[in-house]
């Protein structure tokens, strides 16, 4: 297995550098231990527009999604209703570019993104030459928005069962549909320390927050140990300093974010793909501050429903679901912990792998895709 696999995201949510970054670590290890090949992990647009450019890109879909969250949420349906997919293909000339050089000779490609199996669907191979195996990382729940299924894949993983059951209600094969787990960073996997005498929180501060100061403030006013991450903000990590005293740890941009997770009891934070699948994956409780509409509103759904988390959206009600969570002797807490025991683990990363070892085992041998698949073990990732 000499041919690299691809493994493409793209930087418009953390949610898909995330989980393309899992998967390729995860076949990475199998190639160092000899039972894979190379990866090849990849940001076409950012590989296409080079950094100045990308980052402008980046930083007009964050502030839309940010700071206009209705026009967002217009945005996202219009997306999820119109094929805008062939009115947008003449604009992205260097994308197509990008993938036609990602893609060369590579049997199995992994997509975290779902603009690229339509750029995969219409791109021009040689005569005679096999079309790759796609396999789609789908990184929403619940709400899963019809771009990441308009063109075609030849498989489907959902972080969870019951974004399987979207799927296949949205007219997805379920043949095709494999609820594999949402990949995570291997460090997670690690187990969490028990309880302090003090609960132990974790505030993750998005840019941008406008009562960002407020929040951070209620919530130090609880009986808690609170850390606060303000990622590479150096302005936002003064003032939180200022406003929070010296009792409040604040962090800013640090690559040990599993780590620091798995050191505290409970999680604030905005409902992203990411920051969402990893403590469950974690088996962390969540309070969320915010939820963008759209992609977020089914994070935060599928966590509050099956009863693994709480919103707080302003100061006030995030402090008020702290104090819940840790009520009675951590009754809400070990509730919410067995709640997200149901929902996911953080396996899924080497799922995902497996799934591509097996695929190109099978391209190989010229077996049938669907019958690599069943020959596969059943995931372990519990339905709600």
């Amino acid at each position: 297995m000499s041919q690299a696999v691809p493994v493409l995201t793209a930087g418009f949510g953390e949610g898909h550098n995330a989980a393309a970054r899992a998967v390729a670590a995860a076949l990475a290890r199998r190639a160092e231990a000899g039972r894979g090949p190379a990866t090849l992990l990849r940001d076409l647009f950012l590989d296409a527009y080079g950094e100045a450019r990308f980052a402008r890109q980046r930083r007009a879909y964050l502030d839309l999604a940010n700071r206009a969250p209705g026009l967002w949420a217009c945005v996202y349906q219009a997306l999820h209703l119109i094929p805008v997919e062939p009115l947008a293909a003449p604009f992205l000339r260097p994308v197509r570019a990008s993938l036609g050089r990602a893609i060369a000779g590579a049997e199995v490609v992994v997509s975290t993104y779902p603009l690229y199996a339509d750029l995969l669907r219409r791109h021009p191979f040689p005569p005679g030459a096999r079309r790759p195996t796609l396999v789609t990382v789908v990184t929403d729940s619940l709400s899963v928005n019809r771009a990441w299924h308009r063109a075609p894949s030849d498989w489907y993983v959902a972080p969870n069962a019951p974004t399987a059951a979207v799927l296949v209600r949205q007219g997805v094969p379920e043949d095709r549909i494999l609820p594999l787990g949402f990949p995570v960073d291997a460090r997670l996997a690690a187990p969490a320390g028990p309880p302090g005498p003090r609960p132990r929180v974790l505030l993750m501060l998005n840019p941008g927050r406008r009562d960002a100061l407020p929040l951070v403030r209620a919530v130090a006013a609880e009986d808690v140990d609170l850390t606060v991450t303000v990622g590479r903000d150096e302005a936002m990590q003064a003032a939180v300093t200022r406003a929070a005293g010296p009792a409040v740890r604040v962090v800013g941009w640090t690559d040990r974010l599993p780590e620091l997770m798995l050191a505290h009891d409970l999680v604030l934070t905005k409902a992203g793909g990411a920051t969402t699948h990893e403590c469950i994956a974690a088996n962390l409780p969540m309070v969320f501050t915010q939820v963008i509409p759209g992609q977020e509103a089914g994070n935060a759904r599928l966590v509050t429903e099956a009863g693994g988390g709480h919103l707080g959206l302003d100061p006030a009600s995030a402090a008020s679901a702290v104090r819940r969570v840790f009520a009675n002797e951590r009754a809400g807490w070990w509730a919410c912990r067995r709640a997200l025991a149901r929902l996911g683990d953080p396996h899924g990363a080497d799922r995902v792998a497996d799934l591509v070892l097996r695929e190109l085992q099978a391209r190989r041998a010229s077996v049938p895709a669907t019958r690599a698949a069943s020959a596969a073990p059943t995931p372990g990732v519990a339905a709600s």
